[in-house]
């Protein structure tokens, strides 16, 4: 009966730790089930055999069974800490990378993840049995290490260094463009359409296209010049539709 009650405790507490859950004060209350059910059985023992009766073998038993039960528990629980902690460390190195658009330095890092093993070590202490013999510390350790080290590495580190990249490629290249004088020269082919019966009316659109740090230009325009005479082509009407090659200068003083 007392064993039948241990095992509906257990599973409870199985339960939860599969769903994520830490449960508050495990240490102490898996230690408690523990001692409470061996004393119930020697107690029954007593009861139904005598006083001088043992069942050394079948107290082992239920021993070691409950011990293992309980440490599974516990171990899923670890478990369960030890990534939340990995992705706060995770976020909070990519949040201070982000700020300062650099890698943090050794000193930096090493004290975050100190902070997270100091955490590790308070939330574990409070769910860890006495008959459990290691709270896997080494195992955090060696995890939240490993992201520390490489967090340089990660989809998102490298992400965000390629933007800082191109921020300082921008600004090398406006800093060059600024210094001393400077002309640039642009060529391009402009297309004249010369329609009848719209006097002298000119329509022009600009507009620029491309990426932001190479762009081109492109103009459209109508040009209605009449009937007169094109002076190049020596015709006595224009033709209706004309490309003409053109070459813009800009100078800039710096």
């Amino acid at each position: 009966e007392h064993f039948t009650k241990a095992s509906t405790r257990i599973a409870r507490w199985e339960k939860a730790a599969v769903e994520g859950q830490t449960i508050r004060n495990f240490g102490n209350q898996a230690s408690r089930l523990l001692n409470r059910t061996l004393a119930n059985f020697d107690q029954s023992v007593k009861q139904n055999l005598g006083e001088t009766a043992q069942c050394n073998s079948q107290r082992q038993a239920l021993e070691r069974y409950m011990q293992e039960q309980l440490e599974s528990i516990f171990l899923v629980q670890r478990s369960t800490i030890e990534q939340a902690l990995y992705q706060r460390l995770k976020k909070e190195l990519l949040r201070r990378m982000r700020r300062r658009k650099r890698e943090l330095d050794v000193k930096e890092k090493l004290k975050l993840m100190q902070s997270m093993l100091n955490e590790y070590d308070s939330q574990v202490r409070y769910l860890l049995p006495f008959f459990v013999r290691s709270a896997e510390r080494e195992r955090a350790e060696q995890r939240l290490s490993a992201l520390q080290w490489g967090i340089a590495d990660t989809q998102e580190a490298q992400e965000m260094q390629k933007k800082w990249k191109m921020e300082r490629m921008m600004r090398m290249g406006s800093m060059r463009q600024s210094k001393g004088p400077s002309i640039s020269l642009s060529y391009g082919m402009r297309l004249m359409i010369r329609p009848g019966g719209f006097g002298n009316l000119q329509v022009s659109s600009r507009r620029q296209v491309g990426p932001p740090h190479n762009p081109n230009e492109i103009a459209v325009g109508v040009i209605n010049d009449g009937n007169v005479i094109d002076v190049y082509n020596k015709q006595p009407k224009p033709p209706l539709i004309k490309f003409q090659p053109t070459v813009g200068v800009d100078v800039s003083a710096g």
